[in-house]
């Protein structure tokens, strides 16, 4: 599993889907013109919002941290699992070139704990990588919480009712819309002590 920081900005791009009870925010201008005629009565003039989430996971002092922090935690891993299979391949190597100096029997049973200690070892790596994959997920899924929420509340105080992607437009007239700054100082702010930790050990990861 190779997970580096600009794997993790990509997955962050997953924000863009936000639409939970937090936010609703529609990545489609279509969309938007359709939901409007839609609700037209329900709506009127409505006030149109502008978030640039790449300008967001780019500028963010909390992602460049976390994507720091997270390939020195995958590096650690890394290194602890290369060592192991080091120690591995050379005990096979050993046990090669003693089979003629030993019994059947004894080769055998060396062997077979020497598979058993292979196959330990690889269950343990296996959990190991999907801990750090479940920590990612896990952090993932609360800075979407508080960015969705850092949006709703800039956008309720603007007295704004829809929230669009600034890649999605083409054209820009009043940039007094665009919440993007807002949304990153208010986003680091609350997420400035926020860190990695391990789901299984609940901690973070020393």
């Amino acid at each position: 599993m190779r997970l580096s920081f600009n794997f993790i900005t990509l997955f962050f791009f997953l924000l863009i889907n936000i639409s939970t009870s937090k936010a609703l925010i529609f990545p489609q201008n279509i969309f938007i013109k359709k939901y409007i005629s839609n609700n037209v009565n329900l709506i009127n003039d409505p006030k149109i919002g502008i978030v640039d989430f790449r300008n967001i996971l780019k500028e963010s002092l909390t992602m460049k941290k976390l994507g720091k922090e997270f390939i020195k935690f995958e590096k650690r891993l890394n290194d602890k699992i290369k060592k192991q299979e080091k120690i591995l391949r050379n005990k096979e190597l050993k046990l090669s070139s003693n089979k003629n100096k030993i019994s059947d029997k004894q080769y055998n049973i060396e062997k077979n704990n020497l598979k058993k200690e292979i196959t330990n070892f690889q269950k343990f790596s296996f959990a190991e990588k999907k801990e750090l994959n479940l920590s990612f997920q896990l952090i993932q899924k609360k800075l979407r919480d508080v960015l969705a929420s850092v949006i709703k509340k800039i956008s309720k105080d603007k007295n704004i009712d829809f929230v669009v992607l600034r890649e999605n437009i083409f054209l820009i007239n009043n940039f007094d819309l665009d919440l993007t700054n807002e949304a990153l100082k208010e986003f680091d702010k609350k997420t400035s002590n926020l860190k990695i930790q391990f789901v299984k050990k609940g901690k973070k990861i020393e």
